[in-house]
């Protein structure tokens, strides 16, 4: 990297690792059922959503379309071998990711 382009990464890593730890205590605070890991080497967070579909008997079409409905932009996870899972590009700034987390919480999740 060039020392511009060397000072960008830093920050955007920092920025993903912020988001990554605010996403990450969000679940485990304010989503029963849902399962989270935080990832290594990516932006993109897996989050399991089985016991919350369990729970609630809603499915996972049901849940991607709740989410879409409400403007957040998640990609179902199935595709990537997990049944339950949904994937969350968290590479933008903190303020969408806590204002996307907050319309899940009180549309979606706990609605």
């Amino acid at each position: 990297f060039s020392p511009a382009g060397e000072a960008w990464a830093d920050e955007m890593i920092q920025v993903v690792n912020g988001n990554l730890q605010y996403a990450c205590d969000f679940i485990r605070d304010n989503f029963p059922g849902v399962k989270v890991m935080r990832p290594q080497g990516t932006y993109m967070l897996f989050v399991d959503f089985e016991g919350w579909c369990q729970k609630t008997g809603r499915s996972m079409d049901q849940l991607i379309k709740a989410g879409w409905d409400v403007g957040v932009a998640w990609q179902d996870g199935r595709p990537f071998h997990g049944e339950y899972s949904i994937r969350i590009n968290l590479a933008l700034p903190l303020t969408k990711v806590q204002e996307a987390f907050g319309r899940l919480d009180k549309y979606v999740i706990n609605a």
